[in-house]
């Protein structure tokens, strides 16, 4: 009997925090302008990306993750971009409930498809993001299963935590 394969991880990116301007720009970055703002997406949802280009999808964490979208509105990211940055992700709390639990579990998904299809993903967030610690105190079995999947997901990401120790160490899509 053959073993089953390993779920796919995200190979490339970076877990931004405070997720500055500055932190962005080392790795070739910058925050779109409004005029490069544009509607992304496939089916019955239809996002407000503040950067959608055939290589380049950047988005917020609440437009990605809001209440409405399922799971299928993220087909489109199979075919998609090489990059994906979300930015403004809040920092995981094993308290999150409701809405703010979807959202982890729509987090989750997202990153599945950008890992099964090898994007280069970004996360910038202002507060420290730790979804394992996260995921180990929630008492919701739904957001503990969403922060233990996304923390699988960005493991082997590289965590640059401060504006003083960013150095640019070959990543792909920059």
């Amino acid at each position: 009997m053959a073993a089953q394969p390993e779920p796919p991880v995200l190979r490339e990116g970076r877990i931004l925090v405070p997720g500055s301007s500055r932190q962005l720009a080392i790795y070739g970055l910058f925050p779109p302008a409004p005029g490069q703002h544009r509607k992304a997406g496939a089916g019955s949802r239809v996002f407000a990306a503040k950067a959608c280009e055939p290589e380049l999808l950047w988005i917020s964490f609440d437009e990605l993750c809001a209440p409405g979208t399922s799971r299928e509105d993220y087909s489109f990211l199979a075919e998609g971009p090489e990059l994906l940055v979300i930015d403004d992700v809040p920092a995981p709390s094993p308290s999150d409930a409701g809405p703010r639990a979807a959202a982890w579990e729509l987090f989750a998904a997202v990153l599945t498809v950008a890992a099964a299809r090898g994007t280069t993903v970004f996360v910038a967030g202002t507060a420290p993001m730790d979804w394992a610690a996260a995921s180990g105190s929630a008492e919701d079995a739904r957001l503990r299963s969403a922060l233990a999947e996304a923390a699988r997901l960005l493991a082997p990401l590289k965590r640059v935590e401060s504006d003083e120790t960013v150095a640019v160490q070959g990543v792909s899509g920059s």
